[in-house]
């Protein structure tokens, strides 16, 4: 009877030995798994911060891509502007020598119809005003005159004041139409300045 209690007890012991260990073995795992479930909680945060911290560098990077790209068409639409603003002026500088090229040819003949004439234009006034003097039909006096271009009967004065002293009339008047680009009758000259003056100036009329 006593051996049988006694096996009884083992029994006990050995059955509470063993719950022993298998409620520690659980409270390892409990440990075990809230460490891991830690971790996990841990490294999900991690990633959440980092996929945070990707989407702000990504949101910087394509800003600055944008701005880059923005920087770039201003550049080029300005290296356009640049380009056609050089050649706008290039024009201008090829159109200025032809305008001084004219204009040096348009002096020039008012100078040879001056020295050839006896009538002396102030070029500075041209081609607004037609001013200068000439001298008179007897050859013995100076007349100065001073006419808008105008001053249609102003002009038709002028020119007949200097008919009779100049065989050049006509010469002078398509002169003073290619210096005065708004006058009704360029509309019907096809000349330039260096086609106006042929004027021979060895001849006696040019000397009288």
């Amino acid at each position: 009877m006593a051996q049988q209690q006694f096996d009884i007890n083992k029994r006990l012991m050995t059955m509470l030995s063993n719950e022993m260990r298998a409620g520690q073995q659980m409270n390892a795992c409990v440990k075990q798994t809230t460490k891991v479930r830690n971790n996990v909680a841990s490294v999900n945060e991690t990633i959440e911060k980092q996929k945070r911290a990707y989407e702000k560098v990504n949101a910087i990077t394509l800003k600055r891509r944008k701005d880059l790209e923005a920087g770039e068409a201003l550049i080029e639409a300005v290296q356009e502007q640049v380009t056609s603003a050089k050649q706008r002026n290039d024009a201008m500088q090829e159109r200025l020598a032809e305008v001084r090229k004219e204009h040096n040819q348009y002096r020039g003949c008012v100078r040879v119809l001056s020295e050839a004439t006896n009538i002396y234009m102030n070029a500075s006034e041209l081609p607004t005003k037609i001013k200068g003097v000439t001298v008179s039909c007897t050859g013995d006096q100076w007349l100065p005159f001073d006419v808008s271009t105008s001053d249609l009967k102003g002009l038709s004065i002028l020119w007949n004041r200097i008919q009779c002293n100049s065989p050049y009339v006509d010469k002078w008047n398509q002169l003073l139409q290619v210096g005065n680009p708004e006058s009704e009758r360029q509309e019907n000259l096809n000349v330039t300045a260096s086609s106006i003056v042929q004027i021979d100036l060895t001849s006696p009329q040019s000397h009288r």
